[in-house]
């Protein structure tokens, strides 16, 4: 996992993570003499220093600029994000506990989505605190808070392709069983997710700990000794296959077809249905693409393909502002989903209303709340406006299942 772990100071070798030093350039030549510092290094924003690393030699070179924008923006806008993410998050949770329950597939994602977005934005406060100052909180705590930061971070991504999937099952292949296993089946998917971001973070079990440097000052990343590129490269196109390309390609594939379907049988509410699917499509291609492109840019110049330090560091402010753009998704994207359905909307006002009511202890508040609970279930039979509400109506029966699986 690629993430900007920062050091307080600038190391004297490039590390397998981390920002301070980055290799831009190999040859095979015989080593020159390590690079001294003399007084004009010592005010420049960057310097040039030689590691020996299976006989090849990488220059390096150190970037103080971009560390101290670092220190500032990742912060900030990791604060943003845990009291977005954790406000937004807590609501989902509770109205899905509380007021669904039975839940189906989609619900069930939901909440599972709700409680991975969770464990990862309560693992921003530490990294946020790390780049401001260091890492302060022990090696214990550096490998959980990176282990739940890889865990959360894919299964983030690979609940939101369940719920495409989910969609994609409930409309384009109706089943007059499908009810009947639900939970079953939503536990089980639920379960394999869990399991398969858990084997992602392995790296991040085995190789994280925390490192001096200089002394009293400690960093939080991980070490993988003499194979640090290789490493580098592969976690980096792991992301991009496992947490961009396939899950988009999925909810492309989903949703197209989703489309196709509704643009067939022209059930009520069709339009509002095609520009949520559009809609979720474009989110997670907007959040996603550019911190993956930056990503396989990184690669790019760690092959040497293209670069110098100064492409190094506008790739280095790049990543920063692209990553902390991407945690947004964790924000926006339950409140998209959620919002999608008219019924989770009664079951928010239901939550509200029964907030209000005790604060102000008053009888017609609770009349509110048991007519908006009715409400809830008469919206969710006539009006359709949405593709949880579409594919309740095909599971129950109220659009034909075999035109839709003729199609």
């Amino acid at each position: 996992m690629t993430h900007f772990r920062l050091q307080s100071a600038l190391p004297a070798k490039p590390r397998a993570s981390g920002l301070g030093v980055t290799p831009v350039m190999a040859t095979t030549a015989s080593p020159p003499p390590l690079a001294t510092k003399d007084a004009a290094v010592e005010n420049s924003s960057f310097y040039y220093d030689y590691d020996y690393l299976d006989s090849v030699v990488f220059l390096v070179c150190t970037k103080d600029e971009v560390l101290s924008f670092a220190r500032v923006f990742l912060p900030v806008f990791y604060s943003l994000v845990f009291i977005l993410g954790l406000g937004g998050n807590l609501l989902l949770l509770v109205v899905l506990l509380r007021y669904v329950p039975r839940r189906r597939m989609a619900e069930v994602y939901l909440l599972n989505l709700a409680i991975s977005n969770l464990l990862f934005v309560v693992t921003l406060p530490f990294w946020g605190i790390s780049v401001a100052w260091h890492w302060v909180f022990g090696s214990f705590l550096c490998k959980v808070v990176s282990t739940l930061y890889t865990i959360n971070f894919y299964s983030g991504i690979f609940f939101i392709s369940c719920m495409s999937l989910d969609k994609y099952l409930e409309i384009v292949h109706a089943q007059p069983l499908h009810r009947l296993r639900t939970r079953a089946k939503s536990l089980l998917l639920a379960a394999l997710v869990w399991a398969v971001a858990l084997a992602i973070s392995v790296p991040d079990m085995v190789f994280v700990q925390v490192h001096e440097h200089p002394k009293g000052v400690w960093s939080c990343y991980p070490d993988f000794g003499g194979h640090g590129t290789t490493w580098k490269l592969f976690l980096r196109f792991q992301q991009n296959l496992l947490g961009f390309l396939l899950p988009l390609l999925a909810m492309i594939f989903f949703y197209t077809r989703i489309g196709c379907v509704l643009v067939r049988l022209q059930p009520r509410g069709q339009g509002r249905a095609l520009r949520m699917a559009a809609a979720l499509v474009v989110a997670f291609f907007a959040f996603w693409f550019p911190y993956n492109l930056t990503l396989f840019l990184h690669s790019l110049l760690d092959l040497q393909v293209f670069g110098d330090c100064q492409a190094s560091r506008r790739l280095d402010y790049t990543m920063q502002v692209t990553e902390s753009l991407a945690f947004l998704h964790c924000c926006f994207t339950p409140v998209l989903y959620a919002f999608s359905s008219r019924r989770f909307r009664q079951y928010l006002k239901a939550l509200l209303a029964t907030a209000l009511r005790r604060r102000l202890a008053s009888g017609p508040t609770q009349a509110s709340v048991s007519r908006g609970s009715e409400s809830s279930r008469l919206t969710a039979q006539e009006d359709m406006t949405s593709l949880n509400e579409l594919a309740q109506g095909l599971a129950e029966g109220s659009l034909n299942p075999e035109d839709v699986g003729s199609h």
